[in-house]
């Protein structure tokens, strides 16, 4: 049976958690700005002294919150990574997959992540952080490529997220629908994925035929 000293720091983790996830959940909707002792409190259903018990400011509670989330998203990504991903992966038909994907996670979802990241880069505490969640992806990257069968995928994979995060910020303009998004994306991997394969000589090659048919 757990002690009441046991019980009172498993309560005051999960009232730690709360306000975390509701400094989170306010940021994705009014930024850094919304985030204020009484707007996290009374998101978290909490009485509103509750945060300044915890935190010391309003800064370190966002910079707690945007740490809690990237290293929550670096987990998930490092797990995906690392067991067998349960869907199939085919060039020839990813536009199928990433509409999937992007019908699951819509630019809503996108626009968070990517503010997320960004506002957690500027901060010197938590670049690290931004870092190892990029690294996660590249990874996660470099496994999918390895199971279509491209070799060395390592040296891709950067590129390949490069695009994605690319469209991610596009997607938050609705310049295009989301199947659009979905085909333009996997025409931009499918070409890198080309260039990747015919080599640095095989794309020199061909910018080179390229000027000498320039009229």
């Amino acid at each position: 049976m757990a002690s009441r000293a046991q019980l009172s720091q498993e309560r005051s983790r999960l009232r730690r958690d709360e306000l975390l996830a509701a400094a989170i959940e306010l940021f994705a909707e009014g930024g850094s700005r919304a985030i204020t002792h009484r707007a996290v409190a009374a998101q978290a259903g909490l009485p509103s002294a509750t945060t300044t018990y915890y935190f010391e400011s309003i800064d370190d509670l966002i910079r707690e919150a945007l740490g809690a989330h990237l290293d929550q998203w670096s987990r998930d990504l490092e797990a995906l990574a690392a067991v067998e991903v349960g869907v199939e992966v085919d060039l020839d038909d990813a536009s199928g997959f990433f509409s999937r994907v992007f019908a699951a996670r819509g630019p809503e979802v996108a626009g968070l992540e990517l503010a997320i990241f960004l506002a957690a880069a500027r901060e010197p505490e938590l670049r690290d952080g931004a870092a190892r969640s990029m690294q996660a992806f590249e990874d996660l990257a470099t496994r999918l490529l390895r199971r279509v069968g491209v070799p060395e995928a390592d040296a891709l994979a950067a590129s390949i997220v490069t695009l994605i995060m690319g469209t991610a910020v596009r997607r938050q303009s609705g310049l295009y629908t989301e199947d659009v998004e979905a085909r333009l994306l996997v025409s931009a991997i499918r070409s890198l994925v080309a260039a990747h394969a015919i080599g640095p000589e095989g794309v020199d090659r061909t910018l080179a035929e390229l000027r000498e048919a320039k009229p």
